[in-house]
């Protein structure tokens, strides 16, 4: 028999303990941010009259949470503010406007050879600066054009992708990609423009050496613009390989056919001012030839990566399917330990190919210089000068010219920490 002090009573129910907590929140962080800033542009509308300064003063903040896991990654993150605008046309009004924009990330090795990769982006604005501010992105499979933006214009757009990548050997991969995006234009006559996109697709990678790889893959990219008015369908065949030239210097490039068949529905008769009367659906297909490449160079101390492609895409809504030819430069390099520069270059040539868009196009001339210094580990100030020149047909009969100019200041605090060991 034991000897000793016995338990009077004991429950088989016993409470978790508080380490439960510490589980759950294992190896994920968060960073709060707060931001505010002022801006100072000047929009000139192709000789007009109407040319007009407008004045800025934004304030906002954020959240970014990350979890990392021995088969699992993830991240949210969510931006959100409101400005104050001020316009120095005769009879205009300060106005105040909301700016959210959220994006997710999810990448999962649920097996030894199958990875999962889920990317979603959201951003709900009428801020023609900001798609602008980070040109030295490259555009992806799913994403080949970026957002159109049209100055004071009030927009929802949304971009997601998903990845299945299985590991057939140490060499060799087979990925299958889904992607879909929209965007939307709220409260405005431009709402009829609305367009969707959802593309699937399977390409096969194979890695020659530690400098070489390369593959081939199909695609279908389906497009809805306004409400169902222009459809198209784009099938394309592509060939692409990349070689690391040195361990700073990488180089891609990409090339195939292009299948386009649209469905327009078109008035059948129109009599100046009387409207149009009758409607029927043209359908058209075509071949081109699209291809791609881009060259990366990193240093020490500096960062270069250059860009061109030329394909049929998403005209933004408001051209239909595009011919696009796009080149796009970003550059980064850190002065000193606080100071860092960077500067971006976006050239986009878009002209309709739709029967309902004939003679639309849209030509766009961007760039943006940054001059950042971290003041200390939480704050940091940014300095910027943004530039956007478009020349456009795609309403009005004729083609119009709109510049804007700005520069701005933003200051952001930001306080991070980890929710468990």
């Amino acid at each position: 028999s034991s000897t000793g002090p016995q338990v009077a009573y004991t429950n088989s129910e016993q409470l978790p303990p508080l380490s439960l907590l510490n589980e759950v929140t294992a190896n994920t962080g968060i960073k709060l941010f707060m931001t505010t800033g002022a801006l100072m542009d000047y929009v000139s509308r192709g000789g007009s009259s109407r040319n007009y300064w407008q004045t800025r003063d934004t304030i906002g903040g954020g959240v970014h949470i990350t979890q990392i896991r021995p088969t699992l990654l993830w991240n949210f993150r969510y931006n959100g503010g409101v400005s104050l605008d001020a316009l120095s046309l005769p009879g205009s009004r300060n106005y105040t406007t909301l700016n959210q924009s959220a994006g997710a990330d999810i990448l999962w090795q649920f097996t030894k050879r199958w990875q999962l990769a889920v990317t979603d982006s959201y951003v709900y604005s009428n801020d023609p600066f900001e798609p602008y501010l980070t040109l030295e992105r490259v555009p992806t499979f799913n994403d080949p054009n970026p957002v159109i933006y049209i100055p004071q214009a009030l927009t929802e757009a949304n971009v997601g992708s998903v990845n299945l990548t299985y590991q057939m050997t140490q060499s060799d991969s087979l990925t299958f990609t889904g992607g879909e995006s929209f965007q939307r234009y709220i409260n405005t006559a431009l709402a009829a423009n609305n367009s969707y996109s959802y593309s699937a697709g399977s390409d096969y990678q194979h890695e020659f050496s530690a400098r070489l790889a390369a593959g081939g893959g199909y695609s279908f990219t389906a497009l809805d613009f306004g409400h169902g008015l222009s459809r198209s369908g784009i099938q394309a065949i592509t060939m692409f390989a990349s070689y690391q030239l040195n361990p700073n210097m990488s180089v891609s490039g990409w090339v195939g056919p292009e299948y386009t068949a649209s469905k327009d529905i078109v008035p059948t008769f129109c009599f100046p001012g009387f409207g149009c009367f009758g409607y029927h659906a043209v359908h058209q297909a075509e071949w081109n030839i699209a291809e791609g490449a881009t060259f990366g160079w990193s240093g020490t101390r500096n960062a270069l990566r250059v860009g061109f492609r030329h394909q049929v895409s998403n005209g933004g809504g408001l051209l239909g399917a595009v011919r696009l030819y796009q080149v796009t430069v970003g550059y980064r390099r850190p002065l000193t330990q606080h100071w860092n520069f960077s500067a971006g270059f976006s050239y986009n040539d878009s002209v309709s190919i739709t029967h309902s868009s004939t003679n639309r196009f849209y030509n766009t001339l961007q760039g943006t210089v940054n001059l950042g210094r971290n003041i200390s580990q939480a704050w940091y100030a940014t300095v910027y000068y943004a530039s956007i020149y478009s020349n456009q047909r795609y309403i009005l009969p004729q083609a119009s010219a709109l510049g804007t100019n700005g520069v701005g200041i933003t200051l952001q605090y930001s306080w991070g920490h980890s929710l468990g060991r």
